[in-house]
């Protein structure tokens, strides 16, 4: 398992979460309703930011009251911190610097349009942005270092999907002077090296020197000469991952807890730097770059909110790799979101989940609003598959059930058996049938069926195998030989479900050291439909015959 977070005792936390909203973090009494969204989500985790207007007022004076307000509430509530670093930039946008920042222009610059239009953008090429920038974020790491003696504060996100919007690259004085020098040594040599440069994502290959050769494959000379077409976005994002790795480096220098960066994808739109997505922040067009020349950062990360199974795979698989642990900072609590995270545990190592917005998923009682109750479950059922998780991603033992559009049936060869996911949803699947069998007693209610089949299986082998999900069943066969698994008991599914070689079916959880416990035995009835699951019962443990040969 390929982690971004840990817990005070070293091992891997899987962090289940979500941001309030941009001004939520203001006040005690706007974090109320957030607290109260998160625990009717099951969330361990809140993300909440930090605001460099809050905590530097004055120039050298430091406010840590934001800080401390957060840290104790989030103890009160029993869940773990992110907290969000809105420095320099937001969203592509400078609105959380301090008022002192603003009335001095000649001293920090903003970024200027083709027209010489001032954005509200800082910019990146501007040292005194930088330093500043740095001396916050210090300040910022080292009360957290002398404050946080619980480990409330898991990690920190600096800046908040950085990079410029309204324009490719800066045209400002400071601007030109850096976009028509010649690109530095550092860049030229890395794209020199031999070999493929560093790999962006499972995807591979660089894409930055795939547009460097493109044009000539130049050795010296200024951004446009060497990149062409590209060349704003990539001085850019050269100059913000310097800058914003400059950032870390000097808070990491007081506290050494992980940091991140969170990514506005540049799949939008018509994929127009500057324009559709903030130029200069770490889009798959330049993620090969910002990796090399962000040392100081555990991981880029991006903010997924798309649902369509294509695309999200598209991403998770730029982004995710050895070097680059795939945690996605913000999402979408919508039931597809909920499907592809199950998707993205088991194909692309994901490590950790957040939705955006949680203080405005409940209503004024508290309650889930409609369509939240499957993100719900979600983690819910993460929760309880966690130590299986940490123990099996990546084996080849942890596979995903993921319903889409159209399909209600899933096969998984397991080696010795084959299995066949049913899920209890038809979602217009033709040839759908037997897909509401009996669960038990406590699960009979439309709630119990009409939703997406999600979850995880385990095989560990010799017979033994764990569930944890919602909306489907395991229906397992005995793979040993093609006459035994064409008799007439196997060939039947009646028959073959009332003749599986159980020794043992358990509803149950984890403890320490991944000991499992039984809340309950399944007999009878409650085991003649298949290995069924709901993300109300924990997780499911079947033991076979096999496991005692």
């Amino acid at each position: 398992m390929n982690n971004l977070f840990y817990s005070r005792d070293g091992t891997p936390f899987f962090s289940l979460g979500g941001q309030v909203h941009n001004s939520s973090s203001y006040s005690e009494e706007t974090m109320r309703r957030a607290w109260k969204a998160a625990e009717a989500l099951g969330l361990n985790t809140v993300a909440a930011p930090v605001f460099w207007n809050l905590l530097e007022p004055e120039e050298g004076v430091y406010d840590y009251s934001q800080v401390h307000m957060l840290l104790q509430q989030a103890e009160a509530h029993g869940m773990h911190l992110i907290l969000l670093w809105f420095g320099s930039w937001k969203n592509g946008a400078s609105q959380y610097i301090p008022v002192w920042m603003r009335t001095q222009k000649e001293r920090f610059r903003w970024v200027q349009t083709i027209q010489h239009f001032e954005t509200r953008v800082l910019s990146p090429h501007c040292e005194e942005n930088r330093q500043a920038d740095a001396r916050a974020f210090s300040r910022l790491l080292a009360y957290l270092k002398s404050h946080d003696t619980k480990g409330i504060v898991i990690g920190v996100q600096i800046e908040n999907e950085p990079g410029q919007i309204g324009t490719p690259r800066d045209y400002s004085d400071i601007g030109e002077r850096a976009y028509k020098s010649r690109v530095p040594k550092a860049v030229m040599d890395w794209l020199q090296e031999p070999g493929p440069c560093a790999q962006a994502g499972r995807a591979g290959g660089s894409k930055v020197r795939e547009i460097w050769l493109k044009h000539g494959g130049r050795t010296q000379g200024d951004w446009e000469e060497v990149f062409g077409f590209h060349a704003a976005e990539i001085c850019t994002a050269y100059a913000f991952a310097v800058y914003i790795n400059s950032v870390s480096a000097a808070g990491k220098r007081e506290f050494g807890i992980p940091a991140y960066v969170n990514v506005w994808l540049g799949e939008m739109y018509n994929r127009v730097a500057g324009i559709d997505y903030p130029s200069g922040g770490a889009a798959s067009r330049v993620l090969d770059l910002w990796k090399r020349f962000t040392p100081d950062i555990d991981a880029i990360c991006p903010d997924i909110y798309y649902n369509d199974y294509l695309m999200y795979g598209n991403i998770c698989e730029k982004y995710a790799g050895p070097d680059n642990p795939l945690y996605i900072p913000e999402s979408g609590a919508t039931a597809m979101n909920a499907v592809n995270t199950f998707r993205g545990i088991v194909e692309f190592g994901l490590c950790g989940i957040h939705c955006f917005g949680i203080d405005s998923l409940t209503d004024r009682e508290g309650n889930l609003k409609p369509g939240v109750q499957e993100y719900a479950n979600m983690v819910r059922i993460v929760r309880a598959a966690a130590p299986l998780i940490q123990k099996y991603q990546g084996t080849g033992r942890l596979y995903a059930v993921t319903q889409y559009e159209g399909s209600a049936f899933d096969y998984i060869d397991f080696g010795d058996f084959v299995g066949r996911v049913v899920c209890t949803n038809p979602l217009d699947d033709p040839y759908a049938e037997d897909t509401r069998p009996y669960l038990d007693a406590a699960h009979t209610e439309d709630e119990h069926y009409h939703v997406r089949g999600k979850g995880l299986i385990v095989y560990e082998g010799n017979g033994s195998f764990y569930l944890a999900g919602e909306g489907f069943r395991l229906n397992l066969i005995r793979k040993d030989t093609i006459e035994g698994m064409t008799t007439g008991v196997r060939t039947s599914n009646f028959q073959n479900l009332r003749h599986q070689e159980y020794l043992e079916v358990a509803e149950g959880h984890f403890e320490a050291d991944m000991k499992f416990v039984t809340d309950r035995l399944r007999t009878g009835d409650e085991c003649d439909h298949g290995l069924w699951v709901h993300s109300d019962i924990g997780v499911v443990h079947a033991l076979l015959e096999e496991g005692m040969k």
